[in-house]
């Protein structure tokens, strides 16, 4: 499973829950978890929000949510080429059988 892992550090030092946060943020629990397993990508006025909860630069965290995202846009990726390929082999080997034949 991915998370953000910013989002995760900063709440779990400060000994916070995520129904906590989401509260301070005065933002529904399922969009905080969405936002920090990357469910849902962050944008900037959430970030600014975050930023000033943990006193720090929003830049930070609107950063970490755009890398998870591109992680998790590459994984799928990765998924359906590899996908693509099994159905191509299989094409391949029925091409030569085809082939074979006559």
């Amino acid at each position: 499973m991915y998370q953000n892992m910013l989002m995760l550090y900063c709440r779990r030092s400060m000994h916070f829950t995520p129904q906590k946060v989401a509260e301070m943020l005065e933002m529904p629990i399922s969009l905080y978890k969405d936002l920090e397993s990357g469910n849902v990508l962050m944008d900037y006025a959430q970030a600014r929000k975050l930023a000033k909860f943990y006193d720090t630069e929003a830049k930070y965290f609107y950063e970490s949510a755009q890398q998870l995202d591109h992680l998790l846009s590459i994984r799928i990726l990765v998924k359906t080429l590899k996908t693509d390929n099994e159905r191509l082999r299989g094409d391949l080997e029925n091409v030569k059988k085809d082939l074979g034949r006559t």
